[in-house]
């Protein structure tokens, strides 16, 4: 048995201990930042955009002028800067790149659309500091990464200035969960199943409409978006959108660059400590960013 393949066991038997309800989910999640490991060379700084906590994690030598603004996953639900420090570090490095973190406010105490509010004022805190557009990548995962793509969308819908690029680690893109739930890999996803997704949807939605393009901006206009990287595991019921959002954005003309990864888990770049494919879907982050954004 592969890393992945025991990797994905472990996922699949530990996932059933945690029943569908939000405060098994945050009570799991906020233990899991126990098994971060706090990026060495880096300096950390906690400060607040507004009222919006937010995390400045740069490399004490490999860094440069750009600006990667990161958005957590955790189905707009639960997640931290805390729990996605390793793995935000990890990607700055390989980008060369200062991120910055976003402690966007949760569902279900903050429902649609405030998180994709705040991740708007923090990119406009960006440009207020003389942040040119150029040098700012947008990124996030899971839910992080379809609040990337519904913040690129905002932004040509505002006529504001265009970030360089983005880029989406197992992207959710549509949670009206139309095309997850039907998914040929439902039985080889360790993590998702259709309940539990529609667990997370129905707590940031609320009373909206899923398919409106703010929270699910696999409908939204795909048009006149900068380029974009999506990576997601073969094995993640999310693959369908993704390959479905990929094929309609370049038709329209965006650039998006799909890279499915055979027999990976949703967001494995987690891993990235114990799983060559983890270090590898990094670097290859890192190569994107750095081309999107140069210095």
């Amino acid at each position: 048995m592969n890393r992945a393949m025991l990797i994905k066991s472990l996922i699949r038997f530990g996932i059933r201990f945690v029943p569908n309800e939000l405060p098994a989910y945050r009570f799991f999640s906020d233990s899991g930042h126990f098994l971060v490991r706090p990026p060495r060379n880096f300096q950390i700084d906690a400060t607040h955009v507004d009222d919006i906590p937010v995390l400045w994690v740069n490399h004490k030598t490999h860094c440069s002028s750009r600006v990667i603004l990161y958005l957590h996953g955790g189905g707009y639900a639960i997640g931290s800067n805390r729990t996605h420090l390793e793995l935000a570090a990890r990607i700055a490095r390989a980008a060369k790149s200062q991120m910055l973190m976003v402690e966007y406010r949760l569902a279900p105490e903050h429902p649609y659309p405030a998180a994709l509010n705040d991740a708007l004022k923090v990119y406009q805190y960006l440009l207020r500091e003389r942040v040119s557009p150029e040098k700012i990548v947008i990124a996030g995962d899971s839910a992080g990464g379809g609040l990337t793509v519904a913040l690129l969308q905002t932004l040509r819908d505002k006529k504001m200035p265009m970030p360089a690029a983005g880029v989406c680690l197992s992207p959710w893109l549509d949670l009206s969960c139309s095309m997850s739930s039907l998914s040929k890999t439902l039985k080889s996803d360790p993590l998702i199943t259709p309940s539990r997704i529609r667990f997370f949807a129905q707590h940031y939605a609320g009373i909206n409409d899923r398919t409106q393009p703010g929270l699910s901006p696999f409908f939204g206009e795909l048009d006149n978006l900068p380029p974009m990287l999506i990576q997601v595991g073969g094995d993640e019921i999310l693959l369908p959108e993704c390959r479905l959002f990929t094929k309609r954005a370049n038709k329209l003309g965006s650039l998006v660059e799909l890279q499915v990864w055979p027999g990976m888990f949703h967001v494995w770049q987690f891993a990235a400590s114990i799983l060559p494919e983890g270090r590898q879907a990094i670097q290859k982050i890192g190569m994107f960013v750095r081309t999107m954004s140069p210095v």
